[in-house]
């Protein structure tokens, strides 16, 4: 048989519940107007903190210049707002901003401290939007950290994406100083020749041995200074890598690999029997096109190579290393392909000057001369075009950042929060109100009802006397004042 459940259990200790709380309610009621007045007070005496707020949009690296000379000098490949959030939480971004606005706050300091964690960075989900907040309490202080943070950000992503192209441009620049120097001594070399020995002009077979060692050589020098900027942007980009990380693969590993020692063969042979049909054929020839289109394949298998050799001797973790290590992979493979072309074309050059000793010496050494005035003046052609190229490009390298909304000077605090501060000390000082009551209640031992007497002593109550004072006030209530006497 079931144990019978008497309904009425529930409904009697609730309502002792409520008759606990009932006779303590002036102390709930008091620990809660106290928990409220004193967080009201609490709270107007707390310092006051603003926040502003400032979006940027991280736009795609290839918007910023679209160049073909400029592919292989690198610049920020796939960077992803992560990186760049990552950089404005940076130690080194917030020396910049303390710098500029004269904080007076040394790195290590507990005033450094406050201002760098007073900086919120959150990229917004699902765009390539980052939001930068910041906290103070002056509100003009929070505006200008938010803004100027923002403003050393995009110029120090404009300084780096500008570094392989200066350092290109650098080194074009120097070039070109030594082409035009050499210039001006073929031209006088040449000159002086034909005067000492009244020649003007070679034969035709001379003049198209020279034009064709000449064109050779033009493109032997092309390679020569791509190969010069490759390195020159790897340089570059080492610098940045050492100061991400210490660890870099060497040129000895990828050059030393024999896949890339193939690949790098056949790309010379490529090279060279593309300057042959180049001879024969304009650029829109079947066959030119076609060397063309294997050349390009090459070119992607061993930058495929020269990647998985990186990334399995490769352990740093760090995005901005990965970003420039990238930079790295591409120099490299355009220094393998511009070594493979020069090499190629070099040794064109030398069957052509073999079949230039069978003219006579005064022709030899006439088409000799101009051909090293014609590839001189070729060159500093090409170097003075490439020059300005670098120039207009440099200027062109924008930041691939973009200020969406500038942050403002806020007119109210975000902190304290005072109503929420008084409900929440009025709800905890309710919840303690009661705890306490029952506590109290546990803790007291006298009897209160006849019930519990009867449940304590087993017996029966006869009576009660009742309280006068309160038979009195609950007369006054009912009859008036007048009906209740002393005595009564």
């Amino acid at each position: 048989m079931g144990v019978g459940v008497d309904p009425n259990v529930e409904e009697v200790d609730l309502l002792e519940y409520a008759r606990v709380l009932w006779r303590w309610k002036w102390s709930i009621f008091i620990l809660v107007v106290a928990a409220v007045v004193a967080s009201y007070i609490i709270s107007s005496r707390m310092t006051p903190i603003y926040e502003t707020t400032t979006t940027i949009l991280v736009k795609d690296s290839s918007e910023a210049v679209n160049m073909p000379f400029l592919q292989a000098l690198g610049g920020q490949t796939g960077a992803s707002a992560q990186n760049y959030v990552e950089i404005l939480r940076s130690r080194t971004l917030m020396e910049h901003v303390v710098r500029r606005l004269g904080l007076g706050a040394p790195v290590g300091s507990e005033e450094f401290a406050r201002l760098k964690n007073a900086v919120s960075v959150q990229p917004v989900q699902g765009t390539d939007a980052i939001r930068i907040s910041v906290q103070s309490s002056d509100p003009g202080e929070a505006a200008r950290i938010a803004n100027t943070l923002v403003d050393v950000f995009i110029e120090e992503n404009q300084r780096s994406n500008q570094a392989a192209t200066r350092s290109a441009r650098e080194f074009i620049g120097q070039q070109l100083k030594t082409a035009k120097e050499n210039l001006k001594r073929a031209e006088d070399a040449l000159l002086a020749y034909k005067k000492t020995h009244r020649v003007i002009e070679p034969g035709e077979e001379a003049k198209a041995r020279i034009e064709e060692i000449a064109s050779l050589q033009k493109l032997e020098a092309e390679a020569g200074t791509d190969i010069e900027e490759a390195r020159a942007s790897l340089v570059q980009v080492r610098k940045e890598l050492e100061r991400q990380d210490p660890k870099l693969v060497a040129s000895q590993t990828i050059s030393l690999n024999p896949l890339v020692q193939e690949y790098k063969a056949k790309l010379s042979e490529l090279e060279a029997s593309l300057a042959a049909a180049q001879e024969k054929y304009t650029e829109k020839h079947p066959a030119v096109i076609a060397l063309k289109a294997e050349i390009e394949g090459v070119k992607k298998s061993l930058s495929a190579e020269v990647t998985r050799i990186v990334s399995a001797e490769t352990v740093a973790l760090n995005p901005i290393h990965q970003d420039l290590m990238g930079r790295a992979i591409a120099a490299e493979a355009q220094i393998i392909g511009a070594e493979a072309k020069r090499d190629a074309i070099a040794r064109l050059i030398a069957e052509k000057e073999a079949a230039l000793e069978r003219l006579p010496q005064t022709e030899i050494d006439l088409a000799r001369l101009m051909r090293d005035q014609r590839v001189a003046e070729e060159i500093y052609v090409m170097l003075l075009t490439k020059h300005e190229e670098m120039r207009i490009t440099e200027s062109m390298k924008l930041a691939n950042i973009q200020r969406i909304d500038p942050a403002i000077i806020p007119d109210r605090p975000i902190k304290p929060r005072k109503l929420l501060n008084v409900a929440i000390a009025a709800l905890l000082a309710l919840f303690v109100g009661c705890g306490f009551a029952f506590v109290m209640e546990y803790i007291d031992n006298s009897f209160k009802t006849p019930e519990e007497i009867e449940k304590y002593l087993g017996l029966p109550v006869l009576g009660t006397i009742p309280h006068m004072d309160r038979v009195r006030r609950r007369k006054r209530r009912h009859l008036g004042p007048e009906s209740a006497q002393p005595g009564l």
